[in-house]
């Protein structure tokens, strides 16, 4: 074999192993374009896109510690009925909207997650709110459409002691309608279940039936002035309640007034929790400065309830606020216990996210 021979062969080797080796070879993949969150704007402020979908979720929620004391708040040690030491409570809000648009309409979601402490030692976690939304219909556990629809009694910590406004959640299929020209209506069917008790009546009433309870409401929103009826019957107690709130902004100054009415005011029901046949509450709201607001309230019912708040709720910095508050309750039959009349107050520190 001559040297051109075997150059020839060796070359012709070369070539094959290379060509083997080439077809082996792993070829890397383009990668793929990043997807950044996108803010998602449709829906009002803080939702953005999950990845690779067309729902928008917004995160949120607080921090709060509150410190109490006093007669009515504070904690009771030796069992008189009368505070004798700080009370203190910790707490996390964590909540989660969800929206997207469908054919029917905005399909939304609401889940509150609260974990807390209580002097150091009892705690639990539980879902405060869980239900979907779409097209006016509301599904799931939330606060009843009676205390939703009028809201709450003021902006102040302990807005109630005996004169309860109907401040409770219920399983619920709910249903509001906005006209668009002011006027709103609202119907829910709601489960009464762990509500028929003692501690809504004088007698125990059972509650092992497939029957619910029932809220209706009607409302009108006139810019500077609202003006809002509900009304709850409870099928057990075959009983309800009326309320009727009104409400009045003057620049600086928002006021309420809201009263109830009990159909039969010798028994409490799921939603007349006030003694006798009527309760109001009042309240009202000036701001101080632009971050300081003074807001007080005051309840009082058919029982000789008497209850009043007031605090200043003062914004640290943006999304921080302490808040101070003095409370009193008087029962002119004495059921407190420790006197007819007694005091407490409340300190809350609060960051929102």
């Amino acid at each position: 074999m001559n040297i051109k021979s075997l150059l020839l062969g060796s070359a012709a080797a070369l070539a094959a192993v290379s060509g083997a080796q080439a077809a082996d070879a792993i070829v890397a993949a383009e990668p793929e374009p990043m997807e950044y969150v996108r803010v998602c704007d449709a829906f009002g402020k803080g939702y953005f896109y999950i990845p690779g979908t067309e729902t928008c979720l917004k995160i949120g929620g607080y921090i709060r510690v509150d410190f109490n004391g006093g007669d009515i708040n504070g904690q009771d040690t030796d069992g008189n009925g009368v505070g004798d030491s700080w009370k203190t409570r910790s707490r996390l809000s964590l909540r989660l909207s969800t929206a997207s648009d469908t054919e029917y309409g905005a399909l939304k979601t609401y889940a509150e997650v609260q974990a807390q402490r209580d002097d150091n030692t009892g705690g639990g976690t539980n879902l405060a709110h869980g239900y979907i939304e779409l097209g006016g219909v509301l599904i799931g556990y939330t606060g009843t459409l009676y205390s939703d629809f009028t809201g709450d009694a003021g902006k102040t910590i302990k807005d109630f002691y005996d004169v309860d406004y109907g401040d409770f959640d219920r399983t619920q299929i709910r249903y509001t309608y906005d006209a668009g020209n002011g006027f709103s209506f609202a119907f829910a069917v709601e489960d009464d279940s762990n509500t028929d008790s003692k501690s809504v009546a004088d007698y125990l009433v059972a509650d092992d039936n497939y029957m619910p309870d029932l809220v209706a409401g009607i409302g009108y929103n006139g810019g500077a002035w609202k003006l809002r009826a509900v009304g709850g019957y409870d099928e057990s107690m075959e009983e309800g309640a009326i309320k009727v709130r009104g409400d009045l902004s003057l620049g600086q100054v928002s006021l309420f007034a809201m009263v109830g009415w009990n159909t039969d005011g010798d028994f409490k029901n799921n939603y007349a929790r006030w003694d006798g046949d009527w309760a109001a509450w009042l309240g009202a709201s000036y701001s101080l400065t632009e971050k300081a607001t003074l807001n007080g309230s005051i309840n009082f019912d058919d029982g000789d309830n008497v209850e009043a708040s007031l605090n200043v709720a003062y914004q640290v910095v943006p999304g921080f606020t302490i808040t101070p508050e003095v409370n009193y309750r008087s029962d002119a039959d004495e059921k407190l216990g420790g006197g007819a009349e007694d005091w407490g107050g409340v300190i809350r520190f609060q960051r929102n996210f």
